[in-house]
């Protein structure tokens, strides 16, 4: 999994309070574009795995049908990347019937991929498909939880009665590079008419829950099913085997082919058995290797099932 970008929690905030305001899509994606331009000069391993392309849209498609028919014309239109969150795409879906849409989606974070993916592993094969619905029922759960949260902050921040519409969990072929189990988000899909703005296709919460999902600040978490705590409880409600570590609460799998029988956790840093959790108490003084670097503490614990 990809490495969690350092963040600026200053501008972090800063960037949800523009998100909420009344602004057109291109104007957002603009300032995202800004943002990220800011702090990759800060700290140059910021936006390593990230893209946005998206003064290009801006200065390319004035309206969402200037988009359709260069897509009808056989370009591509799509956008990938997040503002402080987990990661979101529009793109122009067309119907056999010709009718376009622009599909605003988000993505899970690790505080939700981590148990889904270890909850996949503990499934067997022939029982996967039962185990994808369960999780978007677990989803459903989850936006719901989230959307009055986001309703507040976006009513208080415009002064309007803003309600949100509501997203359509959904699953997605698994990513070539990414860890083999389907693509898991939310989205919405704005009808486009030659009189659509960008503005129509934008849902403000929708965006918003991006933060509220990848929320490395803190700030959303008086939601308890956005905590990974609360996010696996949801899971267990609908029957998904989400095991968390007793002592470090992360996500963990007994299944997993490179570690048949020990309970080990996802990991951008390679995985492995060992776990850092409170559980473990404070490692004993040994001497240290006078020549090489290791020893047999180096290990660790196996991780052990709450």
């Amino acid at each position: 999994m990809p490495k969690k970008r350092k963040k600026n929690r200053s501008a972090s905030r800063s960037s949800a309070t523009a998100v909420t305001s009344r602004a057109s899509l291109p104007a957002q994606l603009a300032e995202a574009a800004a943002y990220e331009a800011d702090h990759y000069d800060e700290d140059p391993e910021y936006g390593d795995d990230e893209n946005f392309p998206v003064s290009e849209f801006q200065a390319q498609f004035g309206r969402p049908a200037d988009a359709v028919a260069a897509v009808r014309a056989g370009e591509q239109w799509e956008w990938v990347g997040c503002v402080d969150g987990s990661r979101m795409r529009h793109r122009i879906l067309m119907s056999g019937e010709g009718t376009a849409r622009v599909e605003q989606a988000v993505f899970l974070d690790t505080a939700q991929e981590g148990p889904i993916l270890c909850a996949w592993h503990e499934t067997p094969e022939n029982q996967r498909a039962l185990l994808e619905r369960k999780v978007l029922r677990a989803l459903d759960s989850l936006q719901s939880a989230l959307r009055p949260h986001l309703e507040a902050e976006i009513r208080a921040a415009r002064g309007d009665d803003y309600t949100a519409l509501t997203p359509e969990a959904f699953s997605g072929t698994p990513e070539p590079h990414g860890a083999g189990i389907p693509l898991f988000g939310w989205r919405i899909l704005h009808l486009v008419t030659p009189e659509t703005t960008w503005e129509d296709t934008l849902d403000i919460a929708l965006w918003n829950s991006s933060m509220a999902l990848g929320d490395w600040s803190g700030y959303y978490d008086h939601i308890d099913e956005v905590r990974q705590d609360g996010f696996t409880s949801l899971l267990r409600e609908e029957d998904v085997p989400a095991v968390l570590c007793a002592q470090c609460r992360k996500p963990i799998t007994s299944r997993h082919p490179d570690w048949p029988g020990i309970w080990t956790t996802p990991s951008d840093d390679g995985g492995g058995p060992a776990c850092e959790g409170p559980g473990r108490g404070v490692a004993p003084r040994l001497p240290e290797p006078r020549l090489g670097w290791y020893s047999d503490r180096e290990f660790g614990l196996p991780h052990q099932p709450g």
